[in-house]
């Protein structure tokens, strides 16, 4: 049988389940006449499809002639970058190949309007955003995997400048959450504060199931429910157990180790060790299954209520715990075994 699935982090899947409400969303407020933020942060755990979900909203506000799309690169001057994406693009490169609206970057010199060069890029930059608010042009930034770097803290101060002087541009961008709370602690980026966030959760169980059913279409209902409950809602896994189906054609003992090496290879390794000692003594006390109440964490965890209520909720956000009705809940499919095995080898 022919893979429909992809397991390339961050590129759009051949199967892409969309999550349209947060993508209608991001586009309706970006475009609205009065947008309520120019800023939206998407976060969740690795393997969530935050790139897949940016990527999309970013392809989409490509298609708008008002709009230019810009993707930069967080570890490399974002300034520069941006500059030069906007020169580049075919969507308004036309607006900018005028003898009145030159500029200086990376050694050459030109004069806007007969005025001085422009040798400084955030001035070069703010010359643009007036020319593109002139022709009714709106700038989108697309950034990935946001880190508190002096690259990152750098952009994140001139874009609130930016916003203060009232230019048409907005920004989307993904990172961790550690990531993202370590970028907004700073003092003079507390605007980041107000940004709207967005915190993944996992795929819906019953698109997953449409999908595997369509797919597989000659395989029992009861092998595409247990193929969609051992996902666990999880993007990756979604694709994962997809291709390793494909390959193997039934539930059995090779595919469940294939699937937990898998897992474990690419993405919960990563995920254990950005994990804190305290939020991780806290998940250890989850049982196997996964799930228990809060009491139940309370009762075996060796922490004041105030310090489980802290842990909990920032577990929440990282996208690894799910609090419904009082039952926590691990999202990440057989995690709590992966947790129990490097607690058994000490890793």
């Amino acid at each position: 049988m022919v893979n429909l699935f992809d397991l390339t982090f961050g590129k759009l899947p051949n199967n892409f389940l969309s999550r349209d409400n947060l993508i209608s969303e991001i586009c309706y407020d970006f475009c609205s006449e009065v947008p309520s933020s120019n800023l939206y942060v998407i976060s969740g755990v690795r393997g969530s499809g935050k790139t897949v979900l940016l990527n999309k909203v970013h392809n989409m506000m490509s298609e708008e002639k008002d709009w230019v799309t810009v993707k930069v690169n967080p570890d490399r001057d974002i300034l520069e970058q941006i500059a030069s994406s906007i020169y580049e693009s075919e969507n308004v490169k036309h607006l900018f190949l005028k003898s009145s609206f030159s500029f200086s970057f990376h050694g050459l010199m030109f004069s806007i309007e007969g005025k001085t060069p422009v040798s400084n890029v955030k001035s070069l930059l703010e010359k643009m955003f007036v020319h593109l608010k002139k022709h009714n042009k709106k700038l989108l930034i697309s950034i990935d995997e946001a880190t508190n770097s002096k690259e990152m803290k750098s952009f994140a101060h001139d874009f609130q400048t930016f916003l203060g002087d009232g230019y048409d541009i907005f920004l989307l961008m993904t990172g961790l959450y550690e990531n993202i709370h370590s970028l907004q602690n700073n003092k003079t980026l507390t605007f980041l504060y107000r940004a709207p966030k967005i915190y993944l959760e996992p795929l819906d169980l019953v698109d997953i199931f449409n999908s595997y059913k369509k797919i597989f279409s000659d395989e029992k209902e009861s092998t595409i429910k247990e193929l969609t409950l051992l996902t666990n809602g999880y993007a990756y896994a979604y694709q994962l157990l997809g291709t390793l189906f494909t390959k193997e054609e039934k539930i059995n003992d090779k595919l469940l180790e294939d699937y937990d090496k898998k897992l474990k290879d690419y993405c919960y390794d990563k995920i254990y060790d950005s994990i804190p000692s305290s939020e991780l003594t806290l998940l250890k006390t989850i049982p196997q299954n996964g799930k228990c109440t809060s009491r139940y964490i309370v009762e075996n965890c060796k922490m004041s209520i105030k310090q489980i209520s802290v842990l909990k909720d920032r577990l929440i956000k990282r996208g690894i715990l799910r609090n419904q009705k009082g039952i926590f809940e691990l999202l990440l499919p057989r995690f709590s075994k992966f947790i129990s095995i490097c607690e058994e080898f000490e890793i």
